[in-house]
């Protein structure tokens, strides 16, 4: 997976949906397609640790095509923008709608991820 440059509905997961990430052209960020959960959880850390390598500019994170994620997808995103330095941050496009309730109940102001529509 290279991630060096370059509204879905809130379904259940259905535990066996693949999670494939792909670098975003023409910007430094990662397109995701499938679902957030448990069983997908490495491919999303690994793309999240790939991305978060960079620094300087905003990462972008297109979810347009992922049909669900989890509060624990929810939290390793919030962990990768925590680890940027200060002033950076994700931004995030097109997430399913429950990935803003949750940022909202539980990060509520946090600076370092910007939900995009």
């Amino acid at each position: 997976m290279d991630v060096a440059s370059g509204g879905a509905s809130a379904a259940p997961p259905s535990h066996e949906a693949p999670l494939e990430a792909h670098s975003l052209p023409g910007r430094l960020g990662v397109r995701v397609v499938g679902e957030v959960t448990l069983h997908t959880r490495h491919t999303w850390r690994e793309a999240l640790g790939l991305l978060a390598r960079h620094r300087g500019a905003p990462l972008h994170v297109e979810l347009s095509e992922v049909a669900f994620i989890d509060v624990a997808g929810v939290t390793d995103l919030v962990t990768a923008a925590r680890s940027l330095p200060e002033g950076q941050r994700i931004v995030v496009h097109r997430p399913p709608p429950q990935m803003a309730r949750v940022l909202d109940i539980f990060w509520p102001g946090l600076s370092g991820i910007e939900v995009a529509p």
